[in-house]
């Protein structure tokens, strides 16, 4: 089958009229002979809606309760979705990302993928129907409801467009591509033709907000040629692969090697944590213990500096006062 995954985002999805366009997207690409499986995101700002409900309602949330609750916010996108194309006379149905088959692991707010059984989706699309897919969500092994982070559903449309072997997986939103930089900031940011998946990767993990860094992982491991896309025009987009000149060997517009700067970003909402003492850097328990901390507790660590008396350590913000509290736990004697 021609399996063509597409995913759109919160802005692409955020009302009835951006809905509509949705349906058009999915209908050319369905009449140009391809089986479609859309993966949406909540709409707008339903995620930070549901966590500012849910902290009204407690003082301290469970993450597991908490994901139960966010598991809602693109299970109404998926259904408004399914029923717009039904009553355009196109078959079509929702899916919790559990029907969809991805399991994960039980770390509730940031789960990871174990496996993706696709026979429903599969069953689905040799029934000739449109499959449309709660992005951000899966479900583990006791069939508690988790979610993959947030901007989680990028990765929910490369895992499954991986597992399905789709020729191509899209991800739509309001930007035409990937820039050289933050167009909003640096307005002579240049639109991307192709960019590799090493350097997407590290783009994303050092801060650039178009693509979730471990769906760019996922794409790489699997070779799925993924695309950036704008929802309100045609525009050709970006593409991320390895086959980066593929159909250009013409040495006058390509080099076989590149070493040219491709994107500039930078990272917000981070801290920096220093843990100072005397020839600190020579201790190697106490770096092995910061690594088993963060690995425990699910915090990545994007950057380690060292000097004779300090280590140095940069990690998402909303984590840091609980990473230090378990770290004077466990060093501070």
């Amino acid at each position: 089958m021609n399996i063509v995954v597409q995913k759109y985002g919160g802005s692409s999805v955020s009302n009835k009229e951006k809905l509509e366009v949705v349906c058009e997207k999915i209908i050319k690409c369905k009449q140009d002979q391809n089986h479609i499986v859309a993966i949406v995101s909540a709409q707008g700002k339903t995620t930070d809606r549901l966590l500012k409900l849910a902290h009204e309602y407690s003082k301290n949330p469970s993450k597991k309760e908490l994901d139960f609750l966010l598991n809602t916010g693109e299970m109404q996108t998926a259904s408004l979705l399914s029923l717009m194309l039904n009553d355009m006379g196109y078959k079509s149905t929702c899916l919790t990302g559990a029907q969809a088959g991805i399991i994960s692991d039980s770390t509730f707010g940031n789960a990871k993928i174990k496996c993706i059984y696709n026979e429903n989706i599969l069953n689905l699309l040799k029934n000739n129907y449109i499959v449309i897919v709660s992005g951000f969500q899966a479900i583990d092994k006791l069939g508690n409801l988790t979610t993959l982070g947030r901007g989680g559903s990028d990765l929910s449309a490369v895992a499954i467009a991986s597992s399905l072997k789709a020729k191509r997986c899209e991800i739509y939103s309001d930007i035409d591509g990937i820039y050289t930089a933050d167009p909003r900031i640096i307005h002579k940011a240049k639109l991307l033709q192709d960019i590799s998946y090493d350097e997407m990767l590290e783009a994303a993990t050092a801060g650039a907000k178009v693509l979730h860094n471990r769906s760019v992982n996922v794409a790489k491991k699997y070779n799925t040629e993924v695309v950036v896309k704008n929802t309100l025009n045609d525009s050709d987009g970006t593409r991320l692969t390895n086959l980066y000149y593929k159909n250009n060997l013409n040495l006058k517009n390509c080099s076989f090697e590149d070493f040219n700067v491709k994107f500039i970003t930078k990272k917000d909402d981070i801290s920096k944590i220093s843990l100072i003492g005397n020839m600190i850097m020579s201790n190697k328990e106490i770096i092995t213990e910061i690594f088993n901390l963060a690995y425990k507790e699910n915090i990545n660590i994007y950057m380690i500096t060292f000097s004779e008396l300090s280590i140095n350590i940069i990690i998402d913000q909303n984590r840091a006062y609980d990473f230090m509290n378990k770290l004077h736990d466990i060093l501070i004697k």
